[in-house]
């Protein structure tokens, strides 16, 4: 199994994914470790406790509305760069979009490849 680790993605999951593609190998799952800025549309970005300069959409919208799939499963931990308002209802983790999910403060996980 192949794991991608990154950080502070600040939503660019479009430029993430062409990086995974153009690695040449197969990665079967993204983890990143904080900042993943999890923002759906204009209302979240003013859910963020971060300066302005740092607002913005970037592509994850595409992904959370359907307009776009992830081809790998996405997971994160969120840091201090999020819509605060979105991931409160998430508390406990649960799926952002297809494939990606938030994990809770505390995890154990288990992935499984077949």
């Amino acid at each position: 199994m192949r794991i991608a680790i990154v950080g502070s993605a600040h939503g660019e999951l479009d430029r993430i994914y062409k990086k995974c593609r153009d690695y040449g190998k197969k990665v079967d799952l993204i983890l990143c470790c904080g900042d993943f800025q999890s923002v759906r549309n204009k209302q979240d970005l003013q859910c963020m406790a971060v300066p302005d300069k740092f607002k913005s959409k970037e592509s994850l919208y595409k992904y959370y509305s359907g307009e776009a799939v992830a081809p790998v499963l996405t997971i994160f931990i969120g840091g201090n760069h999020e819509a605060s308002n979105y991931l409160q209802e998430l508390a406990y983790g649960g799926w952002v979009e297809i494939k990606a999910t938030r994990r809770a403060t505390s995890i154990l996980l288990t992935v499984t490849v077949q």
